[in-house]
C-alpha cells in the first residue's frame, strides 16, 4: 500500500496517524518510498522497490494495537451562579467561589510572572528585532543592556508574549521530565546568535520555535510574492539530526484552523523524547557497525596472518626442494666426473707426461669432490653460487636477459638459473 497508494492514502485506509504508521513501519522494518521513487514513476520510469527484509516470526500486524487513544478536551462547564441570600439584618451571605482544576506542567499560563533572565533576553532581543520607528519600546528602553543569551525564536511583534509564554511552559515541562534547557552563544565578528537546544538522555536537540508566513496581497487581490507576513500561527520545530537543515527538520506541533498550540505541549515532548529514541538507536546501530568491522578486520587479520605462514612455510618447503634437486644433480655430476677421471686416465697413459697427468687427475678430483654434496669441498676459486650457476650448461652456453617489457620500458636483468630453467618462452 506504501508503495502503491502513498503514505497518505495508507493513513486514511488504515485509519492511522502519521506517528502511528512511522510507528509500525519501524517495529517491522517496512520500508517506505522516498520522494526520487515518486518523481521517476511520474516521469513514466519504473524505480526499484526496496523488498521487504525476511521476518522470522509469522506475527500478524494488528494496526489497532498502535492507535493511542484520543485525548480527551476537558469542557468546562459553566454553571450559572446561585442568587445571592441576604439575612435578617439586610446583609448577604457569603458563597464558596468554584474549586479550578490545578495546572498542570503542560498548561501554558496567560501572563508570564517571575520571568527567568533568559526570557528577559529573548524578549528584549524579539523587541529589538521587530522594532520599527512607531515602536514606543525604544523610547521607554533607551538604555537596555544587550542581550546576553536568548531563545530560538522568530515571531512578528504580536505573537511576542504569546511565543515566549509556550516556549517557557515547553522548557517547565521538559525539567519536569527530567531534561534541561542548553543555549549555544556563536559571537560572530558582526553578530551574536544563540542556538536553543533541549537536552534529552545526553541528547542536544536543537528547537525553535517560528510563525509561519504568509502572502501579501496587492490592491487587485492578487499575491505578491516579494512580500511575507506573519499570519499569527506559530509552529514548534526540532532538528532531528544534529545539524540544523531544512531536511533534518520536523514540525513537533503547529496552529491549525481548530487547535492551538498551547493544547500540545505534551505532544512536543513526545516528538523530544521519540528523537532521543531513534538517536540511541541510531547510536546502538553504530555501535554494532563499529563492532562488525572490527571482528571481520579481525578476521581478515588473523586470515591474513594465517596466509602469510603458510606462504613462509611454503617457501621454506621450496628452498628445501630446491636444495635436494641441486643436490642430486651435483651427485649425479660428481659420480660422472669421476668415472671419466678413470676413463682419462686410462687414455692418457703413454700419451701425456707422467706429472702432468697426476696434476691434471688431482686438479679433476678435487673439483668433483668440490660438487659432491657430501663431501663438499672448499674451493680456492669458486663459491657456492658459482656452482649453481655451472650445474646448467645453458646458463654458460648463452648470457640471456631479460627483456623490457611491450607495455613500457623495464629495467633489462640477467636471469639466474632457475628462471631461465623453467622459463615458459623455453618450454615450446
Amino acid at each position: 500500500m506504501l508503495w502503491t497508494d502513498g503514505v497518505g492514502k495508507t493513513e486514511k485506509a488504515l485509519g492511522l496517524k502519521q506517528q502511528e504508521l512511522q510507528a509500525i513501519c519501524e517495529q517491522f522494518e517496512i520500508p517506505k518510498p522516498s520522494s526520487n521513487y515518486w518523481i521517476a514513476l511520474s516521469l513514466g520510469k519504473d524505480p526499484l522497490k526496496t523488498p521487504l527484509p525476511p521476518f522470522k516470526d509469522n506475527q500478524p500486524i494488528h494496526t489497532e494495537d498502535f492507535i493511542k487513544a484520543p485525548r480527551v478536551k476537558k469542557v468546562k462547564t459553566e454553571t450559572s451562579p446561585a442568587e445571592p441570600v441576604k439575612t435578617l439584618d439586610g446583609k448577604y451571605e457569603p458563597r464558596e467561589l468554584p474549586a479550578e482544576e490545578p495546572p498542570t506542567i503542560y498548561t501554558v499560563p496567560e501572563k508570564l510572572i517571575a520571568m527567568d533572565p533568559i526570557i528577559l533576553d529573548t524578549k528584549a532581543k524579539l523587541r529589538e528585532r521587530n522594532s520599527r520607528q512607531d515602536n514606543p519600546w525604544s523610547k521607554k528602553n533607551p538604555y537596555k543592556n544587550t542581550p546576553k543569551k536568548w531563545l530560538d525564536i522568530t515571531v512578528s511583534e504580536d505573537q511576542e508574549d504569546r511565543a515566549l509564554r509556550i516556549f517557557s511552559t515547553i522548557w517547565k515541562a521538559a525539567e519536569a521530565k527530567g531534561y534541561h534547557l542548553k543555549i549555544n552563544v556563536d559571537k560572530g565578528s558582526y553578530y551574536t546568535s544563540c542556538s536553543t537546544f533541549i537536552v534529552v538522555r545526553n541528547h542536544e536537540i536543537h528547537v525553535g520555535l517560528r510563525e509561519i508566513n504568509k502572502q501579501v496581497l496587492k490592491e487587485d487581490g492578487t499575491r505578491d510574492y516579494s512580500k511575507v507576513t506573519g499570519s499569527g500561527r506559530l509552529k514548534f520545530i526540532c532538528g532531528q539530526g544534529n545539524e540544523w537543515h531544512n531536511w533534518n527538520l520536523r514540525y513537533a506541533a503547529q496552529d491549525t484552523q481548530y487547535t492551538h498550540l498551547e493544547e500540545k505541549i505534551e505532544q512536543i515532548i513526545d516528538v523530544l523524547e521519540n528523537i532521543a529514541d531513534e538517536r540511541d538507536r541510531a547510536e546502538e546501530e553504530r555501535k554494532q557497525a563499529e563492532e562488525r568491522q572490527k571482528q571481520e578486520e579481525e578476521r581478515k587479520r588473523l586470515e591474513a596472518e594465517k596466509q602469510a605462514q603458510i606462504e613462509k612455510r611454503r617457501e621454506i618447503e621450496r628452498d628445501l626442494v630446491r636444495e635436494l634437486i641441486i643436490n642430486v644433480d651435483r651427485s649425479r655430476t660428481a659420480t660422472m666426473i669421476r668415472e671419466y677421471i678413470t676413463k682419462y686416465e686410462a687414455e692418457m697413459v703413454g700419451n701425456m707426461e707422467e706429472k702432468e697427468l697426476q696434476k691434471r687427475l688431482k686438479w679433476m678430483r678435487e673439483k668433483a669432490d668440490y660438487i659432491d654434496p657430501f663431501i663438499n669441498r672448499e674451493d680456492e676459486w669458486l663459491t657456492e653460487e658459482d656452482l649453481v650457476r655451472l650445474m646448467s650448461p645453458e646458463i654458460i652456453k648463452t648470457k640471456e636477459k631479460r627483456q623490457p617489457s611491450s607495455y613500457g620500458y623495464g629495467q633489462e636483468t640477467e636471469l639466474s638459473y632457475w628462471q631461465i630453467k623453467n622459463a615458459w618462452w623455453n618450454k615450446k
